[in-house]
């Protein structure tokens, strides 16, 4: 075999696992392992739930919506169009996060030889659009998406947390009500073919993965560069972006899936992956919090409970329109799917003139309030009550995907 065709062999994911009987085939394996394949969502579920910790203890709780916000308000800013105080995006916490999820995700789709620029059909891009604008809508209500609003809020033992819980499922019930109206009663969404590429060609086999490490090295390089000039949070909230759009990208963890599917197929692993997510998340804030290495008030966000259900309900109908909520959209955009750059344009669009005009109407003092729930219960009962919540939707999901009670398609 000549050095052309083991470097093709050797960066082709899709080679399959041999028995390794030198180095170089003991690398083969492990790439094989880490991008031949995707991983299991559980496993997602397990990293999720101890990186947001760690993301806790660095610094403050994984969150999005806030990030997306940050681009919307820096266009509506060069237009002159509002006069907010923003902090520029390459410096904003929270979107170097977003930057770092989706060159994380673009890499790992390269080095898995799965990057493709995905088009869709017109009517695809305008739900990704309209639900792009209910995400950003939504999330101003609840004070943050699935991430923020639900994931880091309940870990945080806030009240919002659960409340945006409920309203995520209403949401996701309803959006998916509306998909199978469109299906039922509307001709299907046709994508004009296009010409056949060489994107499956022996040379793109080794081209994509070659880009992916060069991507995720400069990643990394810009992670040492805020280091040096001392702005190191931030390029640790960058290193731990890399490290999620990676992982979201190999084991296709979704927040949309875990609300969607048992209403759409019954299917349960992406809602069994993310309860494993919040327990995991929020046992480690309690030890954080109640050791007092972090603040009680942290991430007990103020929207409980009617800017958190009814922001939730929005934000759920959105990613169920879009496709992906915020994190995902993110990840997705990644890989190379238009649809969800659309529906990024609508969240930071609409999620900072809502968000804006929130403030300026006084809104934002009468949709809710900040509930820390060990106030109310004490801290046994206030993390024994999100566990078991969590439990509860769980095997609740699990029964569903045997007996199929709460699907409606």
């Amino acid at each position: 075999m000549n050095s052309v065709n083991q470097k093709e062999e050797f960066m082709d994911p899709k080679a399959e696992m041999k028995e390794p009987e030198s180095l170089v085939q003991a690398l083969k394996n492990g790439y094989w392992l880490l991008f031949g394949q995707q991983w299991p969502i559980w496993l997602g579920g397990i990293l999720f739930g101890m990186i947001n910790v760690l993301m806790f203890a660095f610094e403050r709780p994984w969150s999005s919506a806030s990030g997306i916000r940050n681009w919307g308000n820096w266009f509506f800013n060069n237009l002159e169009v509002t006069d907010i105080t923003i902090i520029s995006p390459h410096l904003f916490s929270t979107s170097i996060l977003n930057f770092g999820i989706i060159g994380g995700a673009f890499s790992s789709a390269l080095l898995a030889s799965q990057f493709q620029i995905r088009r869709a059909p017109g009517r695809e891009l305008f739900k990704g659009l309209l639900g792009g604008v209910f995400m950003g809508i939504g999330s101003a209500l609840s004070f943050g998406c699935n991430i923020g609003g639900f994931f880091s809020a309940t870990s945080a033992l806030s009240m919002a947390g659960p409340a945006m819980m409920i309203g995520l499922i209403i949401g996701a019930f309803i959006g998916l009500k509306l998909l199978v109206w469109e299906i039922t009663y509307l001709s299907p969404a046709v994508l004009k073919p296009e010409s056949k590429t060489k994107s499956s060609s022996d040379s793109n086999i080794v081209k994509q993965p070659l880009v992916g490490f060069t991507i995720l090295l400069v990643g990394l390089i810009l992670v040492f560069t805020y280091d040096h000039f001392d702005y190191t949070t931030r390029g640790g909230f960058l290193l731990f972006g890399l490290v999620i759009g990676v992982l979201m990208q190999r084991t296709r963890f979704c927040f949309v899936r875990a609300f969607r599917d048992p209403f759409m197929t019954g299917e349960s692993e992406a809602t069994r992956a993310v309860a494993m997510a919040v327990i995991i998340s929020t046992i480690g804030f309690s030890i954080l919090k109640w050791t007092d290495l972090k603040d009680w008030d942290v991430f007990v966000t103020p929207g409980f409970w009617m800017g958190s259900l009814l922001g939730g309900s929005i934000f759920g109908i959105g990613m169920s329109l879009s496709g992906g909520c915020g994190t995902s959209s993110l990840w997705r955009a990644g890989e190379g799917q238009i649809k969800l750059w659309v529906a990024l344009i609508g969240f930071a669009l609409s999620g900072s003139y809502f968000r804006e005009w929130l403030e300026e109407s006084g809104w934002i003092m009468k949709i809710g309030e900040p509930v820390f729930l060990p106030d109310l219960i004490g801290w046994k009962m206030g993390l024994l009550a999100v566990v078991v919540l969590m439990i509860l939707w769980y095997f609740l999901s699990v029964w569903n995907e045997v007996y199929k009670k709460m699907v409606v398609v």
